[in-house]
């Protein structure tokens, strides 16, 4: 029987809760307990199986955001040290901030021989069909995309256009408004590109900087910008923030007890992923030798390629709030 093939996922703690579950993982008494994290190690979490054809290694650099962001350099180091610890991967993804202090994935291919991929390509594909399921279930023809100056909201425009719904363009300076233009809309302030929206799409770099003031009543907001889009406030009546990358939890996904823990602590909940673990899992699935999204721009030709070989797998977008799927 062949041996699988094997991709690894990259991921850091959000917060010091999660670095002692890592403590936990690890048997380190005192990092379980938050007295000190000095011996916490990088190290795998979990593990993750399609079919018994795929595997991923869920692997931790146990370092929380704030540290990443002080030392880029030593977390580059740190994740080249995490993909030498693994052998015969094909693929490795980056979760959540990994991909920006690894230069969106440059930086940490120029140090292993590995195809690394940011996760771009798949976080685009979902949150442009969940807008197109939102967009269509409330009966509107129009979608604001805020951050269209980054690659993932310029692929979800660029993907909103091709599913035949026009697009409002939200964003500040000279690069966003060059890849609005590029795509052939003008780019306003993102308060001015919400107004009147019934569905928002955040996929800002920075997020952070909406108020939550400037969605009209009832709006849809999929959010994908990490920190989230909107600034502390309370809700305008009706208005629904959903996870803008989930995806549905594939049939043949196989995984033990610390990979359904892994699920909960990570927010995907029981019946989801997210998008960025689908991309390097798509690429092995596929026999893919390089990443699908990697630097300042995701290709028309990539995005489509990991659209045929999710759509393969069985992954499609999803609905959600938190851990449920919802209805509009």
């Amino acid at each position: 029987m062949p041996s699988p093939a094997r991709f690894a996922f990259l991921v850091h703690p959000l917060a010091p809760f999660h670095r002692r579950v890592v403590g936990v993982r690890q048997a380190d008494l005192r990092g379980s307990l938050g007295l000190s994290y000095d011996s916490l190690e990088i190290g795998e979490l979990c593990t993750f199986g399609m079919g018994g054809a795929l595997v991923g290694h869920i692997v931790t650099v146990p370092w929380l955001p704030s540290e990443l962001l002080e030392d880029q350099q030593g977390a580059v180091n740190a994740m080249v040290e995490a993909v030498g610890s693994l052998d015969g991967v094909r693929a490795v993804g980056l979760g959540s901030l990994l991909a920006v202090v690894g230069g969106r994935g440059e930086t940490l291919a120029q140090h292993v021989d590995v195809p690394v991929t940011t996760g771009a390509a798949a976080t685009a594909w979902a949150a442009a069909g969940n807008a197109v399921a939102a967009a269509s279930a409330l009966g509107v023809e129009r979608v604001a995309v805020l951050g269209v100056g980054g690659a993932v909201g310029e692929a979800v425009a660029r993907l909103l256009q091709q599913a035949g719904l026009e697009v409002v363009a939200g964003g500040r300076g000279r690069g966003p408004k060059r890849r609005a233009e590029g795509l052939g809309i003008p780019l306003l302030s993102p308060e001015e590109a919400v107004r009147g929206q019934k569905v928002v799409v955040g996929a800002a770099t920075s997020g952070g900087g909406l108020s939550p003031n400037a969605l009209e009543q009832g709006t849809v907001l999929l959010d994908v910008a990490l920190p989230s889009t909107l600034s502390p406030g309370p809700l305008p009546k009706g208005v629904r923030v959903l996870a803008g990358e989930a995806m549905e939890l594939p049939d043949a996904w196989q995984r033990g007890f610390w990979g359904w823990l892994y699920h909960l602590i990570s927010g995907y909940g029981p019946s989801q992923i997210f998008a960025c673990l689908a991309e390097p899992l798509v690429m092995v699935a596929t026999a893919r030798d390089r990443p699908f999204a990697q630097g300042r721009s995701v290709l028309a030709e990539d995005l489509s390629d990991f659209a045929e070989g999710a759509s393969s797998l069985g992954l499609k977008p999803r609905l959600a709030v938190g851990w449920r799927r919802v209805e509009i």
